[in-house]
């Protein structure tokens, strides 16, 4: 069985993408980037604000007490912070299930983890004033007198939950979760029980073993969602050093955001927040500090919100009643300190749980590495609900005597326990004058009635912390719940654009500029999946591309011959010399063998030759004999023959980059939004709204999707297929000869298969190794398959280049190359149909040499349709 929160709609698509990439950048010239105020700086307050920080606002995060992570407290020997004794607040984590929290702990902040130890079969188990060990009480329950039916004995206590599930779990596999809310959202622990005929004495059997004594009027669903945690195996581990490390670390990377855009003030609770006319957020401290801010975020519990003045009230009204409702759990902690480790060298227990129904009720014991028995912590008591109140009305002294005593009458074989005793600490977070809770958890119809409410905001105020969630009573339940409000903040101004253009390709970066040297004043953005540069990268593996005005279709040399005029244009706005982008120096030669069958052949050689001579192109024509004293260095045989432009050449691909993003750097109407990938869009009746993985934006004018890679993903949001095909290609190394000499500019068909063909550059290398690229003529009926790329490659190159390369020292490069193919055109250029002109698409093969022409068709149609 496994446990997803994206099931329960808790984790989107957009959610998950903040964890790497974090929000979409504000655009301060925009006035986008705002002012937030946080209130509590617990794990949802800090996380928020970070994420908020880092996307460009400005956050300042107000924390009541003098200390930062909320619920998560790690209890540090008062003597000497740096030792870690035990965790008073979040002790277990279960990072298998919890993936955001996962991803945030091992990946972003890098945090060591150690194995929570859970359960141990030998740890006690002292019920009904039988004594026996945990394995006897799960697995053998009778033992301790629960007078179970016949149905329900010689069942482990996993079955009969298991099983007690079932109608739950049927609803949820043939209706979703919102099925199960309205199901069983009316039940409580005890009812539900009752209902699945699970009898009396096997109700309050699960109960003592699951820690529901105290709160068998919580919802069902409540436990259903812990079952489905502890049933798909998930693993539980603790932060090495202490839970609160994460919060160290969180502080640390605030503390980092450049411009003090995070900052934390502690003793500073927040007592009084109003909406005032101006649409701002004034807050007030408990020390008269008056604050105004853009938005505000309430990241306390539930409890401790309630007690702050919202002003003016009526606009509070659902709000308040949410908060002074939700049912909030209590719980007591009891840790003890000894010099000994006296539970392992006298019990022989290492970590786990020991369970019975005295007042301490569960006990966990440190896990000892390396036979280090010089003591340690143990949490000698740990009650939730009314058991927890029972502890609140005690003496600190006397519940500690109460609970060594209740420890030597559990380990029989530690009465001497007194003598390694050095003190003790107890944690109510019910009576905690910050928190006044443990953690939310919903009784019957509370999830149908409260959870909306408790998650929307008011204007703006948002409220964020576990208790807004799903997942209660679990830092993940903290974090994602900041997510959710960092993005609900940012979709406050669901960001408006003239144009957004879905692609950050040389062809969309064009795009931009084109369209902003038109109409400077028109509001651009693109929007990258990948980062534009990596994106970039494996579209474009080299530094090179070929441009040529060599085709066999008269249309394709006109627009190349617009194109070259625009390379040139690139080049005089970039402020760089004649050829640093397109570089014609070396010209282009096209080699074939007239003796192949041409019929699969892209570029038939007979209407290249004619369009040359019909457009006065200056072609040059080489036999075999002219080709052998131009080209020495290939190895050619007699009946090869070439054409030659001196108007072709090369595009410098990292110049050419830099100039596009030195371009749009300069125009202040361009953004670029990377790590954001198009999820969905509607068609609205003045403009089109786009779903992305980060968040919403608007285009009041035009959408220009440039799909590559990612074409089946928009054929699929269209519903029509493009019938494009996009293959990774591999790259081959060949060790260079002594005698190596620069190769031409040009494209080489291959003497046995003229379904291929290979690349060459004018380029002086300073690598030891040259570069063969296969490039793949169109005949999508008849794509090589992967197991012949390099038998294919090295029967060329051992025809053509043997006497400049090592045939034999080769390597084929870990990265990949992209090459698509279009089967009836090498570019697709029009609007999308059913979108009223709104949407455009381009998508095309690789050939670098029309993007300056198709950009400026593409600019135009947005502008005059």
């Amino acid at each position: 069985m496994t446990y997803s929160l994206a099931g329960t709609r808790e984790l989107s698509s957009q959610m998950i993408e903040t964890n790497k990439f974090g929000l979409p950048q504000c655009i301060k010239e925009r006035n986008e980037c705002q002012q937030i105020g946080i209130v509590g700086a617990g794990a949802a307050g800090l996380y928020c604000g970070i994420l908020l920080a880092q996307a460009g606002h400005t956050v300042r995060i107000y924390e009541a007490s003098n200390r930062a992570g909320g619920r998560i407290s790690t209890y540090r020997d008062p003597n000497n912070p740096s030792i870690y004794m035990s965790e008073l607040g979040a002790m277990r984590l279960p990072l298998d299930t919890h993936s955001y929290l996962n991803t945030l702990i091992r990946e972003r902040y890098k945090l060591n983890i150690t194995p929570f130890a859970n359960s141990n079969d030998n740890a006690y188990a002292y019920v009904n004033g039988i004594f026996g060990t945990m394995k006897e009480l799960r697995e053998n329950p009778i033992i301790f007198k629960f007078n179970m039916t016949k149905n329900e004995q010689g069942k482990t206590s996993q079955t009969l939950w298991l099983t007690a599930f079932q109608p739950i779990l049927q609803t949820l596999e043939q209706g979703g979760w919102l099925a199960v809310k309205n199901q069983w959202d009316s039940y409580s622990i005890d009812s539900y029980l009752k209902s699945v005929n699970m009898s009396r004495d096997t109700i309050n059997y699960i109960n003592i073993l699951r820690n529901y004594e105290s709160g068998t009027y919580c919802s069902i669903l409540e436990v259903f969602r812990a079952v489905l945690v502890y049933a798909s195996g998930s693993k539980f581990y603790g932060i090495d050093g202490g839970n609160d490390l994460l919060i160290q670390a969180m502080i640390t990377e605030c503390q980092s955001i450049d411009s003090d855009r995070c900052s934390i003030m502690y003793s500073m609770p927040v007592i009084e927040v109003q909406l005032n006319d101006s649409n701002k957020v004034q807050l007030r401290t408990k020390n008269e500090t008056i604050d105004i801010v853009d938005t505000l975020i309430v990241a306390t519990t539930a409890p401790a919100a309630n007690l702050i003045k919202f002003e003016k009230r009526i606009d509070f009204v659902d709000k308040y009643r949410a908060l002074r409702q939700i049912h909030y759990m209590c719980s007591t902690k009891v840790l003890l300190n000894f010099n000994v480790s006296w539970w392992y060298t006298q019990e022989n227990i290492n970590g786990g749980q020991s369970l019975t129904d005295l007042h301490v009720h569960s006990i966990y014991y440190p896990y000892i590495r390396n036979n280090q028995t010089n003591g340690g912590t143990i949490i000698a008591a740990y009650n939730l609900g009314t058991s927890s109140l029972v502890w609140q009305s005690l003496f600190e002294s006397d519940i500690i005597e109460l609970v060594l005593q209740q420890l030597i009458r559990l380990h029989r074989s530690s009465s001497n326990m007194r003598d390694y005793f050095q003190g003790g600490k107890v944690q109510h977070w019910c009576g905690d004058p910050y928190a006044h809770g443990a953690f939310a958890r919903f009784i019957p119809f509370q999830e149908t009635e409260l959870f909306h409410q408790l998650q929307t905001p008011v204007s703006k105020i948002h409220f964020i912390g576990e208790h807004t969630t799903l997942v209660h009573g679990w830092v993940e339940g903290a974090i994602i719940s900041a997510v959710h409000g960092a993005l609900s903040v940012t979709r406050q101004k669901e960001t408006i654009f003239d144009v957004v253009i879905i692609g950050g390709n040389l062809i969309g970066l064009s795009t931009a500029i084109f369209l902003s040297l038109k109409q400077p004043n028109l509001r651009i953005v693109i929007l990258e999946k990948n980062t534009i540069n990596d994106y970039n990268n494996q579209l474009h593996i080299y530094s090179q591309e070929h441009f040529r005005q060599i085709f066999d279709k008269e249309y394709l040399v006109q627009l190349a011959k617009m194109s070259f005029t625009l390379w040139q244009q690139l080049e005089q706005m970039s402020n760089l010399s004649s050829e640093s982008i397109l570089n014609t120096n070396d010209g282009f030669l096209f080699l074939r063998n007239p003796n192949m069958i041409q019929s699969t052949i892209e570029d038939n050689w007979a209407s290249m030759k004619r369009i040359c001579e019909n457009l006065d192109m200056n072609c040059e024509y080489l036999n075999n004999t002219q080709l052998r004293i131009r080209y020495p260095m290939f190895t050619l045989i007699r009946e090869y023959e070439g054409i030659f432009h001196n108007q072709s050449g090369y595009i410098n691909i990292t110049t050419l980059m830099m100039s596009l993003l030195r371009l749009i750097d300069q125009s202040s109407n361009i953004t670029i939004r990377e790590h954001e990938e198009l999820l969905s869009l509607q068609l609205l009746q003045d403009h089109v709204k786009l779903i992305t993985n980060r968040g919403i934006l608007h285009s009041s004018q035009k959408v220009i999707l440039i799909p590559d890679s990612n074409v089946k993903n928009i054929s699929r949001l269209f519903n029509f297929d493009l019938n494009m095909r996009v293959l990774k290609l591999p790259i081959y190394y060949f060790r260079r000869l002594p005698n190596f000499v620069r190769l031409p500019n040009g494209i080489v068909m291959n003497d046995q298969n003229q379904q291929e063909n290979f690349s060459s550059f004018s380029i002086v290398s300073t690598s030891d190794y040259i570069i063969i690229k296969p490039t793949f003529i169109q005949n999508v009926s008849n794509f090589l398959i992967d197991s012949i790329y390099t038998e294919t490659v090295l029967n060329w190159v051992s025809h053509h280049l043997n006497t400049l390369v090592n045939v034999s020292d080769y390597y084929i490069d870990n990265r990949t190359y992209l090459v698509r193919s279009l089967p009836d055109n090498k570019f697709v250029l029009d609007y999308v149909p059913r979108t009223n002109k709104r949407i455009l698409m381009q998508v095309g093969e690789n050939e670098i040499t029309f993007v300056p022409v198709l950009a400026d068709i593409l600019s135009d149609m947005v502008l005059f349709d």
